[in-house]
């Protein structure tokens, strides 16, 4: 192991560090470093799977988001007053969930969670909206200083567009579904990402009610929604499988053929061009291209300008000159960065050149704006009143062009620390009624009202943040360590009230001693550090003795009060840590046949749970700590592949699988695994939904925990029937689930809306 001490808080922000050495060498006319962005795999998919191994998968189709909003109906009225927003007088349990952020940090920038789409009041600078990847829908009040959720019961919380009626600014258009699809949730297998979406809704009363979804074909992803500001019924839709329009104010939508085959296109980005028309960008195998529509966009016609060897397209225009247009794209082989302008509504374009172009005020070339995740980040958006002012978003870099695109300056820092700090991974943007600018990405909001000069966030309250993780230790209940998608690792010293950046970059998972707070392990895209002081100073973890240095997935015993046993799973093989990580040791394994994907310790000690293969795999239990290994029977109608299990105090197993489909089990239980599983009825369960962890309660037996994509549910009767746990949670896919272990308390990560705690009551 490396024996030089590090600071991790100056180490390990990645995304921080490594970005601003890059920004600072560039400014020197250096040639610049890789960052921990760069070297992302240009497929962002590709790259998280390779990190996370086994614990990754894209899914998400429209037979499962008809099955998620379903249940999230019946769980509207089933569970009316346990949702968000019910009166606390009405709780029966006494069980209430407390929201633990992150909300704001104790000093420097706060960021939050991925933005699809922001839409802001025609009229009032202090309205605006903001929809997220996987926390749903946000407004505030007054220009981004406070937020409110307002779509914590919609049962989807991932969304990709959202719009506002310029002539009716209450009447809002929202689009769901993860416009890019790049979630998961932690667990020892494959699991579901940000929950699938499904059409879209409608609110006539500013976000406070929303209509049930209107389906548009079997698309599972919604881009962008435009409404014409010259006819407040004509709506139209960009999908993943085409464009729709709607002639009604969103009664109803139809689709809009473009270009050959089923006329289904993905369509990426939609830009008025005047009057009642309209172009959009639409990618298939044939690449990227542009379309202009006649009016009413009754009709489509290719553009004319742009090559045949582009990818996805992002363009925009401006209020008071829409024909003026600009496209943001790149070379579909070379990757290459480019940009290209129309001045007659769309019909032709021509390329601005920029492929030797260097900023005016740094030398780094305008053509690597993008870097090589062009097809995940790119935004574009031209001034009201001003055509010749505009922006473009890419990975690392914020672009403006003040001159019709004649030129391009360079106006964000990745550094936290500098006045024009903005983070990378550009996807939305729009101006106020006060002609102030908001971009969003990976990091959340940020505005400027300056040309860029100076940047302010506007995250605090917005617990939009996308969990991977959640650790805490008994030796300190304020101590809380979150890991996070593109914001590295959160931790909390007072229970999060505040939160210091520990890493930056993505953050896959983090441990805590129970004895020694102090101790910790996290997990990033730039590496898996160990401190043993709170992360003041640590060492890169080398997992010494597992021969390639490295596990797919680690497993904190339960069995061990302490929580420095650890258990991992790497080349198919288990491995033993007792010294929290340092140094591991291969388990016994005697009779266990094939290559294991995960492992579970149970309660008790030399309890185990192993799952071999896919589709449902295999399950092979011990209760010698290895000496000797069983196969269990497969569960029968088993649906999916095997995800979790827990062992409880009375060695009574639990395992679930990733399925949903009704008719078929995804969670059995067993006293005596050799001899057979017993099929857990859904009793309580929302049906249709996919399960993403399992825990058991520590002091109560029988006492199971589920983490849902609905929220988190309760069995005390070893699964026989199940009640939605405590509270106030939104209906949010759970990712991951800690357990006090007094069983005093739970903690849960969400996918889009942070960290939650529940006292337990006795």
């Amino acid at each position: 192991m490396n024996t030089a001490r590090v600071s991790l808080s100056r180490l390990l922000v990645a995304g921080v560090v490594l970005c601003t050495g890059m920004v600072q060498a560039t400014e020197r006319g250096a040639e610049p470093r890789l960052s921990w962005e760069d070297e992302r795999d240009k497929d962002e998919l590709a790259e998280r799977k390779r990190v996370m191994g086994e614990r990754f998968r894209r899914d998400n189709d429209a037979e499962y988001a008809r099955s998620l909003m379903a249940a999230a109906a019946r769980e509207r009225e089933a569970n009316a007053r346990t949702m968000p927003g019910a009166k606390v007088d009405d709780f029966t349990l006494g069980e209430v969930w407390t929201n633990l952020g992150p909300s704001r940090m104790s000093s420097g920038p706060m960021d939050s969670g991925r933005v699809s789409a922001i839409a802001t009041h025609p009229d009032d600078a202090d309205i605006v909206y903001v929809a997220s990847a996987g926390g749903g829908v946000w407004r505030s009040l007054d220009a981004g200083a406070t937020w409110k959720a307002m779509t914590d019961t919609l049962g989807s919380l991932g969304t990709g567009a959202l719009a506002i009626d310029q002539n009716l600014p209450n009447r809002l258009y929202l689009g769901l579904g993860d416009t890019h699809k790049t979630g998961f949730l932690s667990g020892p297998s494959t699991s579901l990402g940000t929950a699938p979406g499904l059409g879209v809704l409608k609110s006539t009363d500013g976000g406070v009610n929303w209509s049930a979804p209107i389906l548009l074909g079997d698309s599972t992803s919604i881009r962008k929604i435009v409404v014409s500001p010259n006819n407040s019924n004509l709506v139209l839709v960009a999908t993943d499988q085409g464009l729709y329009r709607s002639t009604n104010a969103g009664a109803s939508y139809q689709l809009q053929p473009l270009g050959g085959g089923d006329g289904k296109p993905e369509v990426w980005s939609i830009a008025w061009a005047g009057s009642n028309r309209f172009t959009v960008s639409t990618r298939d195998n044939g690449g990227g291209k542009l379309w202009f529509s006649s009016e009413q966009a009754a009709g489509w016609t290719p553009s004319a300008g742009v090559p045949a060897n582009v990818g996805r397209i992002t363009h925009a225009s401006g209020a008071t000159s829409p024909h003026i247009q600009y496209a943001l794209t790149y070379h579909s082989v070379t990757a290459v960065t480019q940009i290209y302008k129309t001045t007659d509504g769309g019909q032709d374009w021509s390329s601005l050149n920029i492929d030797e172009e260097s900023y005016v005020n740094n030398v780094e070339q305008v053509r690597k704006l993008l870097g090589n995740s062009e097809s995940y980040n790119q935004m574009v958006v031209v001034n009201p009143t001003t055509p010749n002012i505009a922006y473009f978003g890419g990975k690392l870099r914020l672009a403006r062009t003040g001159d019709g695109g004649a030129t391009f300056s360079l106006v964000n820092s990745t550094s936290t620390s500098a006045a024009n700090y903005v983070h990378p991974d550009f996807h939305a943007a729009a101006y106020d009624a006060a002609n102030r600018l908001y971009v969003g990405n990976d990091g959340g909001v940020f505005r400027s009202g300056n040309a860029g000069q100076t940047w302010t966030p506007r995250n605090d309250g917005l617990i939009t943040h996308l969990v991977y993780g959640v650790s805490s230790s008994m030796a300190d209940l304020s101590e809380l360590i979150v890991a996070l998608q593109d914001n590295g690792i959160f931790h909390s010293s007072n229970t999060g009230s505040t939160y210091s950046r520990m890493a930056g970059g993505d953050g896959f998972w983090a441990l805590q001693s129970q004895n020694d707070a102090g101790k910790l392990i996290i997990a990033t895209n730039g590496g898996t550090y160990q401190s043993d002081d709170g992360g003041l100073t640590g060492d890169e973890l080398a997992f010494e003795g597992i021969p390639n240095g490295a596990a797919s997935f680690i497993d904190q015993s339960p069995a061990v009060a302490s929580g420095e046993t650890l258990h991992a799973a790497s080349g198919g093989k288990i491995y033993r840590s007792t010294d929290f990580g340092k140094h591991w040791q291969p388990m016994a394994a005697n009779g266990l046949v094939g290559t294991v994907r995960w492992v579970r310790a149970g309660r008790n000690a030399g309890v185990f749970v192993a799952i071999v293969g896919y589709a449902p795999g295999q399950i092979w239990f011990t209760l010698d700590n290895g000496a000797h290994w069983t196969q269990a029977p497969t569960p029968m109608n088993a649906d999916g592949s095997f995800l979790d299990a827990a062992v409880g105090d009375d060695n009574q197993f639990y395992v679930i699988s990733d399925g949903y489909r009704e008719g078929t089990s995804r969670i059995w239980t067993s006293n005596d695994p050799a001899n057979g599983w017993a099929f857990v009825g859904w009793g309580g369960l929302p049906t249709g939904v996919r399960l993403n962890a399992i825990k058991a309660d520590p002091v109560r037996n029988g006492t199971i925990y589920v983490a849902t994509d609905l929220g988190m549910y309760r069995s005390t009767n070893k699964g026989l029937t199940f009640s939605r746990l405590g509270a106030g949670l939104p209906l949010v896919s759970v990712a991951d689930i800690w357990v006090a272990r007094d069983g005093s308390r739970l903690r849960v990560g969400t996918y889009g809306r942070g960290v939650w705690n529940l006292v337990l009551a006795n």
